[in-house]
């Protein structure tokens, strides 16, 4: 059925927002007008029909969400979803609801005296709450406020009266600039959309990169609350220690720009961290909270961020860096370097832009086109390095020609060429691979460089009483 148009007319006065809809605040009122006619109206302190008004309205598909995000309104995306989720499910009475009766206060003046006497005998909070029949969170809220005299001392050890005069607690001192809201950086960067871009409010570094006047822009932590995603900062120390950023300036590096490779490299991991699988999944977050936690003010666009990682893969020495990682890795514990496990895996391609050949998935079943991806491990699985190739003869081939050079040249306290002469049985370290490398010629050649070889027999052998199977004990090493 076709949808007859409203008459475009809008009162003297009154903001347009979107196609139809106008707003106009006159006397204490705020009337919403879609074409000509009066839609609904509300006094203007009245939060709870403003709610129900823009909840009307989209819902009936007057106004989009889009056109309430952009000035002179910049209502946060997520409030307004929130609000047509609560129209959709409980009506328009739950906007109008009165406010529930407030409960008695649990922290009265006997209760929070009895849990002073309690923490003055050295008890732990949690002992305490179950004691005076409180919740351990109103306890822990209670002692954070101080709210409860003798909470100071909760976890110091005991301190006689002549030395609690002697004790000075030096306060922390407030931050001179308040945290900003998730709800006031959401009105920043919607009105930042008008400028250089959604959520672009460092304008002055982003026209200095566009000049060539500055190397990269400046990674800077603001005072901020309510962040998603925020708690994968907890996990920085992890990877630098893992040699995330040891091959900047060395191995990895990006012309000048607003984004460094730094900025790339944290990126990715933190995507890594937090399950985000492709590029095009940083769409479904708000850019400028991403950005907070990288010390930007926006994580990098889908089209920006593959630009910068295929130029970082183009033009930076990412197998010299892999190599120094995995002979980093092996040197900070080098007893799990001494056995090392091989495996193969398919990687399957999808794409149109190369014709691969095509190998036997086991997972699958079927013969696909991929490449082949051979992982070193250490005792505890945890990889050293890759060696991918698209042609390939066999693990066999991979591990005598790709593997073994590189295992001469890192695994660390291998033996001298005399203790090897000494004793013919030393060998340098033991390489644990499947039964498709399980052959005598491999194993023969890999002896001939004192490299110990494990695998698994390509016959299935009984367990009767001539099995040529013994048993064996084996200490694992600890996880």
């Amino acid at each position: 059925m076709y949808k007859q148009s409203l008459i475009p007319g809008f009162p003297e006065g009154a903001q347009r927002v979107g196609q139809v809809l106008s707003i106009l605040k006159q006397d204490g009122w705020v009337t919403y007008f879609v074409g000509g006619d009066n839609y609904v109206d509300h006094k203007e302190s009245d939060k709870a029909g403003e709610r129900f008004a823009f909840a009307c309205l989209m819902e009936n598909g007057h106004v989009r969400a889009t056109d309430l995000q952009k000035p002179p309104l910049l209502l946060p995306h997520r409030t307004l979803m929130n609000w047509c989720a609560q129209y959709r499910k409980e009506g328009s009475s739950s906007f109008f609801r009165g406010r529930p009766l407030k409960t008695p206060p649990v922290m009265t003046e006997a209760v929070r005296a009895q849990c002073a006497s309690l923490l003055e005998q050295g008890l732990k909070p949690a002992e305490v709450a179950r004691r005076v029949g409180i919740e351990h969170s109103t306890l822990r809220k209670a002692i954070t406020r101080k709210a409860i005299p003798m909470a100071c001392n909760t976890g110091a050890p005991d301190v006689t009266p002549g030395q609690a005069s002697a004790v000075q607690v030096q306060p922390i001192p407030a931050s001179t600039n308040p945290a900003s809201t998730k709800s006031a950086r959401s009105q920043t960067d919607a009105q930042a959309a008008h400028a250089m871009g959604t959520a672009c409010t460092r304008a002055d570094e982003r026209v200095e990169a566009a000049f060539g006047l500055a190397t990269s822009a400046s990674t800077r932590f603001e005072h901020v609350c309510d962040v998603p995603m925020g708690g994968l900062l907890a996990g920085l120390p992890a990877l630098c220690a893992n040699g995330l950023l040891s091959g900047l300036d060395k191995y990895l590096s990006l012309p000048k720009g607003f984004y460094s490779a730094l900025h790339i490299l944290m990126t990715l991991a933190f995507m890594a961290l937090g399950r985000i699988r492709r590029p095009e999944g940083l769409r479904h977050i708000a850019p400028g909270e991403f950005g907070k936690v990288i010390g930007l003010d926006r994580v990098p666009e889908v089209r920006t961020l593959r630009e910068k990682t295929g130029l970082l893969a183009a033009t930076g020495q990412i197998q010299a860096w892999m190599q120094d990682l995995s002979k980093r890795w092996m040197q900070d514990d080098p007893t799990e370097a001494g056995y090392l496990y091989v495996d193969g895996h398919v990687r399957v391609y999808d794409g149109e832009l190369a014709n691969l050949p095509k190998r036997f998935v086991s997972r699958e079943r079927l013969c696909l086109r991929g490449t082949t991806d051979y992982w070193v491990n250490d005792a505890l699985g945890r990889p050293f390095f890759v060696i991918s190739k698209a042609l390939t003869e066999g693990m066999g081939e991979a591990l005598l020609h790709d593997i073994v050079p590189e295992l001469l040249a890192s695994v660390p306290q291998q033996p001298t060429q005399q203790e090897l002469d000494d004793d013919p049985l030393l060998h340098r370290f033991v390489i644990v691979f499947d039964r498709e490398c399980s052959n005598y010629k491999l194993i023969s050649q890999l002896w001939a460089l004192r490299i110990g070889a494990i695998s698994a027999a390509r016959l299935a052998w009984s367990c009767g009483e001539s099995s040529p199977l013994i048993s064996s004990t084996s200490v694992l090493p600890e996880v």
